[in-house]
Parts: structure tokens; sequence; C-alpha cells
């Protein structure tokens, strides 16, 4: 444990790991999700794939 404390949040705070990685994957799905073309339904899929895995760890709907 470290004997640093960080209380600036308010303009960046550290990722867990678990959502850098997450972070990291879906970064390598380049374009815009509104694009009807490869590249953009690849970054839709991973935007739709996003939002239902949060919804359902907040047991809501997207």
């Amino acid at each position: 444990m470290s004997d640093r404390s960080y209380l600036d949040h308010a303009a960046t705070t550290a990722m867990l790991p678990d959502a850098r990685a997450a972070w990291l994957a879906a970064s390598e799905h380049l374009g815009n999700p509104s694009s009807l073309h490869a590249s953009g339904r690849s970054a839709r899929k991973v935007v739709e794939e996003s939002r239902e895995s949060i919804a359902a760890d907040l047991k809501t709907r997207p």
C-alpha cells in the first residue's frame, strides 16, 4: 500500500486495471460508430456491446 494520497480526482484519476484493459481493447477499433463502412460498423459494435455490459452491471436497460 502506498503512503501517497492523491486528492485531485477532478483533474484526473488512475484507472482500475480491468477498466484500462477494456479501454485499450476498445481503442483498437478505429472508426466513427455512426459511419456505414466496415471500420464504423466495428466501432459501433464495440459501443453497443459496452452499453449492454454497463447496463447489465447496473441492472438496467442500455
